[in-house]
């Protein structure tokens, strides 16, 4: 008797936790630095640079929302793209750019969801920090 009060208890707890939870989303992109020299960062919000074997920069976006459902990610994420990150290229620089770089709050008919985005940037080792927006092969730093 006294398990079952238990279990019954445990099942609510988990119910509610799964109706109030978190949606995670991590979204990969990779980019291309061919011949450029020079890499650029205009991303909305907190941002890290860690240096990495790859040749190509590499992206990891990943979303937390929190009351808030699978579709309203969803929209954000493939239809709006809110979360997107573009390139803006010349011959020597490659320049990532936010494609929302507003991100105005997100407002459901049962209130607002509040969101976290981390975005983790892989550079190439080769690469290193003029400051914390700009990078630059290393032979042409000396």
């Amino acid at each position: 008797m006294k398990y079952k009060h238990f279990f019954v208890f445990g099942a609510s707890i988990f119910s509610s936790v799964a109706c109030f939870g978190q949606l995670e989303k991590t979204i990969h992109q990779t980019f291309e630095t061919g011949t450029r020299t020079t890499i650029s960062l205009d991303l909305v919000g907190i941002f890290t640079v860690i240096p990495w074997a790859g040749s190509n920069v590499m992206t990891e976006t990943r979303i937390e929302l929190y009351n808030g459902s699978p579709s309203i990610l969803n929209h954000f994420v493939e239809k709006d793209q809110r979360y997107f990150i573009e390139t803006d290229t010349s011959a020597t620089a490659l320049t990532l750019v936010s494609h929302d770089k507003k991100r105005d709050s997100i407002k459901t008919n049962n209130g607002s969801c509040s969101e976290v985005v981390t975005v983790k940037v892989f550079v190439p080792e080769k690469f290193v920090a003029l400051d914390e927006k700009t990078l630059v092969l290393s032979d042409e730093k000396n």
